[in-house]
């Protein structure tokens, strides 16, 4: 990097004494100094540190003083979502074989710790003590309205005011799963196979709830902003009392991306699946009722009816048990296309199992042709494990290990797991796991605060390398802003969105001096973003070489 001269040094210490005083621009109060003229091929940027830089996302410094890309991270199971960056992502809805067009939508799990669902290790509570989860007893608002097991109502007011007893407990009957006229739904000690694995020998179960396909009226709902999703899956809003802590995904006919903005890396993001069907009990058949509350030797002792199933992509908190156990509960080949003929416990190429590239084993195939076709994923497996509580998992996470900024998301939309192709509801989502690094202000906030100077003209010389594993996408880019500081008179805060300027380079230049003086600051800073990154795609910046002229605002 080039040395800076005495002479630029001393004008950096003593320039606000020794230059002329300039007018300010119009209506500007008069100031007390001029502006003094920085020599443009001065070198403003130090030897890269911690101290250069602002921030470091998926970037690292290298013992060489230089900035090098880290290896994007990929997600591993649907049971911990955590982006390893914040990004914007998008989702797509690429394949729908239920026929019901589910809505999906995803929650916080730092929102519902606040909100008091869970505890500190992030287990579902039941702070009321009567035997259902405060979130599974929120969705569908099952709390009596008074006594010491009373909950808020996830609403603005009731529609149906039915109660019922229950192991000795009282409980509100569900809105969701009531018809119009609130007709009791509650049927106490039903003859019911077992939902848990084994013979399923008949058992007497309590049922509450009622059900039907059909789009409802004024019946199966809790009249919030939609009828078919719960009012705490919906966004907080008047009409479910600002209670709604959901963030439901829609979209639009076509299969068009939907766009679900930013999301913050380290915050886990639990993913939901709102279903409407009718549900039926017959775990011979792989299909259970929901499950609200359970007996130490986890038998189930109450059992929903309802239309409306909501399944979650951590398999603890899904309501459904798994009526057969096994282990995994399922794997798919998931570049393979999926085919009726292949049986998961016997896959056999003949009837289109595909072997996975990596082990040779055979695996029955995921998606169907078009949605395959839509996604290009490779011969990789993928597996769902079971849940260690007995409930049924309904997500299986599709991330290919290199693609980490890809990653599919799809779910199995019966209760009791169905034919568990876990295929029904199938979405694609697009990330960002670009590298950026953005640098610290290039010179002391205590210099150069008078807002009637600017700076007019930068020049930007750079010196990296995308590597040589790097494919046609791989790219790093630059910009820089002269308002990357807001000042007043006493000190100088950060700004997180600065007017940023793209550095374009003419073509085999490594050098460019640009005008800002279109968008007046004096606090300069750059940026790199290193896009198209792999595991063996890391692309590194040597030197970075900034220039700036600092002159006074025109009037």
């Amino acid at each position: 990097m080039r040395p800076r001269s005495l002479h630029v040094l001393g004008l950096m210490a003593w320039g606000a004494l020794l230059s002329t005083a300039l007018p300010g621009p119009a209506g500007a109060a008069t100031p007390q100094y001029g502006c003094y003229n920085l020599n443009l091929e001065e070198d403003w940027v130090p030897p890269f540190s911690e101290g250069s830089f602002q921030f470091l996302r998926q970037a690292e410094l290298t013992p060489e003083q230089t900035l090098r890309a880290t290896p994007p991270q990929a997600l591993t199971s649907a049971e911990h979502l955590v982006l390893p960056v914040s990004q914007r992502l998008s989702a797509t809805y690429v394949q729908d074989a239920s026929g019901t067009r589910p809505s999906l939508g995803y929650l916080y799990v730092d929102e519902l710790m606040t909100r008091g669902y869970l505890d500190v290790n992030g287990n579902l509570l039941d702070t009321n003590g009567n035997g259902i989860t405060d979130l599974h007893e929120d969705l569908y608002n099952l709390a009596p309205a008074t006594g010491s097991q009373a909950r808020p109502y996830v609403g603005t007011t009731r529609r149906c005011s039915r109660t019922f007893t229950s192991g000795g407990l009282t409980y509100s009957q569900p809105d969701l799963a009531l018809n119009e006229s609130c007709t009791s739904a509650f049927t106490a000690s039903v003859l019911l196979p077992d939902a848990r694995p084994g013979s399923h020998s008949t058992v007497r179960i309590d049922v509450v709830g009622s059900n039907t396909a059909a789009v409802p009226r004024t019946g199966f709902s809790d009249n919030g902003l939609f009828a078919r999703i719960p009012n705490l899956l919906e966004p907080a809003h008047a009409l479910n009392n600002a209670r709604g802590l959901g963030h439901p995904v829609f979209f639009p006919a076509g299969g068009e991306a939907v766009d679900l903005g930013t999301i913050e890396a380290g915050r886990e993001l639990v993913f939901f699946l709102v279903v409407a069907n009718d549900s039926l009990h017959d775990p011979y058949e792989n299909r259970v009722y929901p499950c609200l509350r359970k007996a130490a030797n986890g038998q189930c002792t109450l059992h929903l009816k309802t239309s409306t199933s909501v399944f979650f992509s951590r398999s603890k908190w899904n309501l459904d048990q798994d009526p057969v156990g096994q282990t995994p509960v399922v794997a798919r080949n998931i570049g393979c296309e999926a085919s009726e003929s292949c049986l998961p416990e016997d896959p056999r190429p003949i009837e289109g199992a595909c072997a996975v590239a990596a082990t040779g084993q055979n695996l029955c195939g995921w998606l169907d042709a078009e949605a395959l076709s839509q996604t290009s994923l490779p011969m990789e497996a993928a597996s769902v494990a079971v849940s260690g509580n007995g409930n049924m998992p309904h997500a299986l996470l599709g991330a290919p290990g290199g693609t980490p900024a890809t990653w599919l998301l799809a779910f199995e939309d019966l209760g009791g797991g169905g034919d568990r192709d876990f295929n029904d509801a199938v979405f694609q989502f697009q990330g960002d796991t670009s590298s950026e690094a953005r640098s610290s202000v290039l010179y002391p906030s205590t210099v150069i605060t008078e807002p009637w100077c600017a700076i007019s003209q930068v020049r930007f010389r750079k010196e990296d390398a995308p590597g040589s594993a790097c494919g046609a996408s791989a790219a790093i880019s630059y910009a820089v802003a002269t308002d990357c500081r807001v000042c007043n008179s006493y000190s100088c805060t950060l700004n997180l969105t600065p007017s940023w300027k793209p550095v374009t380079f003419p073509t085999g230049a490594q050098e460019v001096v640009l005008d800002v003086s279109s968008t007046p600051g004096n606090q300069l800073c750059w940026k790199a973003r290193m896009s198209g990154t792999s595991p063996t795609c890391l692309p590194t910046v040597s030197n970075v070489d900034v220039g700036f002229v600092y002159a006074p605002v025109s009037p």
